[in-house]
């Protein structure tokens, strides 16, 4: 068995010093693997993440009357949300229940990407360590990437960091911007349109999954001088967003969702596809208070909702 070294001493060295030496030596030892854990060598609180998910087709409701049929992680669109700490062991695991090859590239792993990808006769298994805190997209890996997440097979995964957000506490919401191509029938049935998704001309932009989900009849409630914390990822497919929340300055943005990114005192950030950021902010009186893409045709095509500030 390896002995541990403390200066010049190894552990069964040490139990022959004199007792005042050999409490000093333990006290030393204690306080290197205290220095070891606070480096981030040894996670603190670190544990094992299990994340089954389902790839099946379905027909989804999309608002407004609106429903899309869909290829989905476990029924919905996006997927749910999938949340680790920095240091955790994240287990995936992938059962198809379609007919088609399916996949799931989680981005937050760092491991080759021939465990994303199986076929209709096998499910995915994959484990990572969640090494580096974020908001990260997750998506399907089979070809062509690009129809499998314009059909809505995406979702967000949240790493935290090992010592928690910066700025301590606070209302957490989830946000993801995505795009739907192509138009209603008359059974007001959306069918993708794959010219439109080569072309990135999308027809709907939506947040989680909806067109304009958080309306004025269903706004996302707020308290005024209490700390939001948004997390937020643009799955795309194609098109860049620019979150803006009207009337607010964001006090912190961390970019990719990483605090070693922070930013202050930005009225917007644009987020790449398959990127995500985390926004921080207060509101100091009570109002509604409208999020956007401020890329307007997205907001006017659906990327539009309210935060709703009460006393």
């Amino acid at each position: 068995m390896r002995r541990s070294v403390l200066c010049g001493y190894g552990v069964e060295a040490a139990s022959t010093l004199h007792p005042f030496i050999r409490i000093a030596a333990r006290m030393m030892m204690a306080g290197a693997i205290v220095a070891f854990v606070a480096a981030g060598a040894v996670p603190a609180h670190a544990a094992d993440k299990t994340f089954t998910l389902h790839a099946q087709s379905k027909d989804v409701p999309i608002g407004a009357g609106l429903t899309f049929r869909a290829w989905t992680y476990d029924g919905e669109v996006p997927g749910p949300v999938l949340q680790a700490r920095q240091g955790d062991t994240v287990h995936v695991h992938l059962i198809n229940r379609s007919s088609e090859a399916h996949g799931i590239d989680v981005q937050a792993a760092q491991i080759s990407p021939e465990h994303f990808v199986g076929d209709p006769m096998k499910s995915v298994n994959y484990s990572f360590r969640a090494e580096v805190p974020g908001v990260f997209s997750y998506h399907c890996a089979a070809n062509p990437i690009l129809q499998h997440i314009a059909l809505g097979m995406y979702g967000m995964m949240i790493v935290e960091p090992r010592g928690g957000w910066p700025n301590g506490p606070a209302q957490d919401v989830s946000i993801v911007q995505s795009e739907i191509y192509g138009l209603p029938n008359g059974q007001h049935l959306i069918i993708s349109d794959q010219s439109k998704v080569v072309a990135a001309q999308p027809d709907f932009v939506l947040f989680n999954g909806d067109i304009n989900k958080y309306d004025l009849e269903h706004p996302i409630q707020i308290k005024v001088g209490k700390l939001v914390r948004v997390f937020f990822l643009n799955a795309g497919p194609s098109l860049s967003a620019a979150f803006h929340v009207s009337g607010v300055i964001f006090s912190t943005i961390y970019k990719g969702g990483n605090p070693a990114d922070a930013m202050h005192g930005l009225s917007m950030l644009e987020v790449p596809p398959g990127s995500g950021a985390v926004f921080e902010f207060r509101v100091t009186e009570p109002g509604d208070y409208q999020f956007t893409d401020s890329n307007r045709a997205h907001e006017y095509k659906g990327a539009m909702g309210i935060f709703r500030a009460v006393p």
